[in-house]
């Protein structure tokens, strides 16, 4: 197992056992791991192994700072330990490799309340050889990246006119559907108002009609009325005149029975 890179939690210090100076080779990702040793865990009476977020802070030999959170550590009576997976930000070049490690503790909104620091460590990153991107082996990478970036784009762009289209044809959609609705409305209250004038006009002609046959009917009635009276004086008068015919029958006999008698 490897040496640990051992940290004082109080002074801070750091020692770099010499069979860890070495850090690896500029150009590689993920493949040194380092292991490290906080001894102590309380700080002024902040115990670093409960509530913080741990992470190692590093400058490569270009000046350019990279941070490495670390997932998970491992705490004793005594301290603490972790793990870091040298990353490539760290190994970009070669030369001198500074690193640090911070422990911050944070409330539930994110504010700091407590944040711990070690001293800055060294290491060395060793020079490599790879190849460039422009030749390998025959090819031009370089141009055939930049082809398929660019075909990538015009795929892109094509995929948002798509969708463009899409969602214009979507409002057209939604747009028809809406004046049908709008015409289907407009038809029911047409046929509603057809139904309803209908009604009126059939009400309207069979009050017409009612009233045209109580009107004949009154009429007709008036009518009968008339002739029974008619033929009541037509009857009244043919008794009259039978009255009158055997009264002159009469006064014809009783004239004859006086002739008769003066003879």
């Amino acid at each position: 197992m490897a040496e640990p890179i051992v940290i004082n939690a109080e002074t801070r210090e750091i020692t770099v056992p010499e069979s860890e100076r070495s850090f690896g080779v500029a150009g590689e990702h993920n493949v040194a791991r380092k292991h490290f040793r906080i001894n102590g865990r309380i700080v002024d009476g902040n115990d670093l192994a409960v509530g913080f977020a741990w992470k190692v802070c590093t400058e490569n030999s270009a000046k350019q700072p990279n941070e490495y959170p670390i997932d998970s550590i491992i705490a004793d009576s005594d301290g603490i330990e972790f793990d870091w997976l040298v990353g490539k930000g760290a190994l970009t070049y070669k030369g001198s490799l500074k690193f640090a490690v911070c422990a911050k503790q944070v409330n539930g909104e994110g504010k700091v309340q407590h944040e711990w620091h070690s001293r800055i460590g060294t290491g060395t990153v060793y020079d490599g050889i790879e190849a460039s991107a422009e030749d390998i082996g025959g090819f031009d990478l370089r141009a055939y990246i930049q082809q398929t970036a660019a075909e990538v784009r015009r795929a892109v762009q094509d995929a948002a006119a798509s969708a463009k289209n899409a969602e214009t044809q979507a409002s057209d959609a939604n747009k028809a559907a809406k004046s049908a609705a709008d015409n289907a409305t407009a038809a029911k209250k047409s046929a509603d108002d057809a139904a309803a004038a209908a009604k009126t006009a059939g009400d309207a002609a069979t009050k017409v009609i009612k009233e045209g046959v109580a009107e004949k009917l009154t009429e007709m009635q008036n009518i009968q009325k008339d002739v029974s009276t008619k033929a009541q004086t037509a009857e009244t008068a043919a008794k009259n005149a039978d009255t009158a015919k055997t009264a002159a029958q009469n006064a014809q006999k009783a004239a004859e029975k006086s002739a008769g008698n003066a003879a």
